[in-house]
């Protein structure tokens, strides 16, 4: 269990399997195009038009599938290698290259204001955490995942939450879409309780001790989306807007689309 959690209340104890991680960059070359060319060629032959939304989803990934963040200083302040530990402490598998929104961040002495950014996904179940007295918390069970977005820079998260979308496919099913991605408290907290069905008085227990714990982390920005994908290798991409507050206002981030594969059970 990662120590970002310390204890939780001194009865929920949340355990996060650690998943292999995926390098944090990679090129073109190496990211699985072949398997998703193939989904897109089989949609389109069983009569899928472009309103279809896994065909949709499919295209977007396959057009994002380029190292945006290769011509971006991929780690000022060494934000970048800090978020991808944070994912991984969290049984978070990390995306294959980073992202970066320019003219974001808050933080002094950051060229161009850049703010790095990473993306990462989770199969279900996870985070699998256990507590004395109660079912296995999950935020995603089996055949779901968990997408999650985590930026540096970002000193004041604004109230909206709006902005950031996934766009997943499963090559086994030929079923995607598309996710918006919420806080990532809200959705952490309120998608372990959906799936706990606890009596009342244990609910408001458990989710104060949960928001109490994830509060704790860095995640000024971070974002999350359960999404029912299916079991099967999927692929996604992450991008989209994230605003947060500046002494001349609100600042609006656009991040550029980062690319990863996850396999769900």
């Amino acid at each position: 269990m990662s120590s970002r959690f310390g204890r939780i209340a001194g009865t929920v104890a949340l355990s996060c399997a650690a998943l292999l991680a995926l390098p944090a960059t990679a090129t073109a070359d190496q990211a699985p195009m072949d398997p998703l060319s193939q989904a897109v060629t089989a949609l389109q032959q069983q009569g899928a038009s472009a309103a279809d939304p896994a065909l949709a989803a499919a295209t977007a990934i396959s057009g994002a599938r380029t190292a945006v963040a290769d011509d971006v200083d991929a780690n000022p302040l060494a934000a970048l290698d800090a978020a991808n530990k944070i994912l991984t402490e969290l049984g978070i598998t990390p995306f294959f290259y980073p992202t970066a929104a320019i003219n974001c961040a808050s933080v002094p002495g950051v060229p161009f204001g850049i703010s790095p950014a990473v993306a990462g996904a989770a199969g279900g179940p996870w985070p699998n955490a256990k507590a004395p007295l109660l079912p296995p918390l999950n935020a995603v069970e089996k055949g779901e995942t968990m997408f999650a977005f985590l930026p540096a820079g970002i000193v004041d998260d604004s109230a909206n939450k709006a902005g950031m979308q996934v766009a997943w496919f499963n090559v086994n099913t030929l079923k995607g879409g598309f996710a918006d991605m919420g806080g990532a408290t809200t959705t952490f907290v309120d998608s372990i309780l959906d799936n706990a069905k606890l009596d009342p008085i244990t609910t408001e227990l458990v989710r104060g001790a949960l928001t109490t714990a994830i509060a704790k982390l860095p995640a000024a920005g971070a974002r999350l989306a359960p999404v029912e994908t299916g079991s099967g290798t999927v692929l996604a991409a992450v991008f989209g807007n994230v605003e947060h507050k500046t002494a001349d206002g609100v600042n609006n981030c656009f991040y550029f689309p980062t690319v990863g594969l996850v396999n769900v059970g």
